[in-house]
């Protein structure tokens, strides 16, 4: 830890008692002043007691930051000896989380207060992106004061005793079937092995789809805690009504219940099944697509897909939001990496601009007028196809999660329209020569 100057304030007992009942305020001490009372309210409910909780708050009602970060602080304020997991689907974001938390003892105001309480200055003992130790800890263990781990970590032979699982349960989790039952399994290793008998598991996020951990109970047994305690827009003060419309205009209804109303919506209008995936081949060279934009709410959709001997289609596929001519260089990587050929994208709206600039990049283009009813290309192109694509591993969940979502008049319907767009130019004059294969 780097040297701190000495903080001038004056800690007092006073100060400990109203930051344990009201941790919101240790964050605003170290900067996050976007916390209110009511993440208090959630820091207290997950962390005070060796009961199991699962607590449910909507996207950006800075949850991560409230329990997880400034959580985790305020526990070993109070709890100094305890050992913390902190688990997010990848282990970049759980690392983060542990950065944070390094960064925010660098603050002399943290230092001075945990002097205060503990009789010397925080130092640590141990300081990697995965784990911190500090030297108020003044039990020996293998594991840290704080240890940060992804889904795909081995836990076999770890402790603690307390365990944040912070969005583990992802836009992943919507698409895959796959997903959701590794993300179970995960849990349940946790909840079985992990943590500590009489030590707590905790569960934060927001609900993707019925069957997730969230929703799953199997022979009266859940995976994730119950009950669980949720937070909806509807019951925090922290998105306006015009922050509640933009995020409206960009997702889906479905997903839009789930994320922020924490409520399931049925799909059965949903016209796609979940994807199929597999590794790309790099043997052959595909083609490309472009549906970009310049401005507005939205996304930017990029396909790349490649015939295969067997019949079967490899496709990859990225979303993005911003100004496409922001992205020239991101548009390159991806066309070069995948070893693509020609890229296509409509000149409805700019007139050919698009194309000039990626061909003089080296970017074949060919640019087309678009007459076609999206609906019908959609319809008539992707869900033709769509059981006899490999979706690459890397594809964007974003952009998955578009096309699994797609119903007629969608508001989000970049990557449908992009992926149907493609199939046409690819299969047009050929379109019935797969008519006959289809997936088990």
């Amino acid at each position: 830890m780097a040297r701190h100057a000495k903080s001038t304030f004056r800690f007092t007992n006073d100060h400990l008692i109203k930051i344990r009942e009201y941790p919101h305020l240790l964050g605003n001490l170290i900067g996050k002043d976007k916390l209110k009372e009511i993440h208090s309210e959630w820091i207290t409910y997950a962390w005070d007691d060796v009961k199991h909780k699962s607590l449910q708050a909507h996207r950006g009602s800075y949850k991560t930051t409230a329990i997880t970060i400034v959580g985790a602080i305020w526990w070993l304020l109070f709890n100094p000896n305890d050992r913390i997991a902190i688990v997010r689907k990848g282990f970049t974001d759980a690392s983060d989380c542990v950065k944070s938390i390094r960064s925010a003892f660098q603050l002399p105001i943290l230092c001075g207060l945990f002097e205060y309480a503990h009789g010397l200055s925080p130092k640590l003992f141990v300081k990697r992106d995965a784990r911190l130790t500090f030297n108020f800890k003044r039990k020996s263990t293998p594991e840290g004061s704080i240890d940060a781990y992804g889904l795909e970590t081995n836990l076999t032979g770890k402790h603690y005793d307390k365990i944040i699982t912070d969005d583990i349960i992802t836009l992943k989790d919507r698409i895959s079937s796959t997903e959701r039952e590794k993300t179970k399994e995960f849990v349940r290793e946790m909840r079985t092995n992990i943590i500590d008998p009489g030590k707590s598991f905790v569960g934060v996020g927001t609900p993707w789809h019925k069957l997730d951990a969230w929703g799953e109970v199997k022979d009266s047994i859940e995976v994730m805690p119950r009950p669980i305690k949720k937070y909806s827009i509807m019951d925090c003060d922290i998105l306006n009504e015009e922050e509640i419309q933009q995020k409206k205009s960009v997702t889906t209804p479905s997903l839009f219940a789930a994320n922020y109303l924490l409520q399931h919506m049925s799909s059965e209008e949903s016209i796609f099944k979940e994807p199929f995936f597999k590794e790309w081949n790099y043997s052959y060279e595909g083609r490309a697509h472009l549906d970009a934009k310049y401005w507005g709410t939205d996304t930017n959709a990029l396909t790349i897909m490649a015939k295969k001997p067997d019949g079967r289609i490899q496709a990859v596929g990225f979303t993005f939001n911003e100004n496409v001519k922001e992205k020239y260089g991101f548009i390159y990587h991806k066309w070069l990496n995948y070893r693509t050929g020609t890229m296509y994208n409509e000149s409805n709206a700019d007139k050919a601009f698009l194309a000039d600039e990626l061909s003089k990049m080296g970017i074949p283009v060919q640019s087309y007028h678009e007459s076609m009813n999206k609906h019908v290309k959609i319809t008539s192109w992707l869900l033709k196809y769509w059981n006899l694509i490999d979706w690459d591993y890397r594809t964007d969940d974003e952009y998955l999660c578009q096309i699994v979502e797609y119903i007629e008049g969608a508001s989000v319907d970049d990557a449908p329209d992009s992926a149907a767009s493609l199939l046409r130019e690819m299969f047009n004059k050929s379109a019935n020569f797969l008519s006959q294969l289809v997936r088990d």
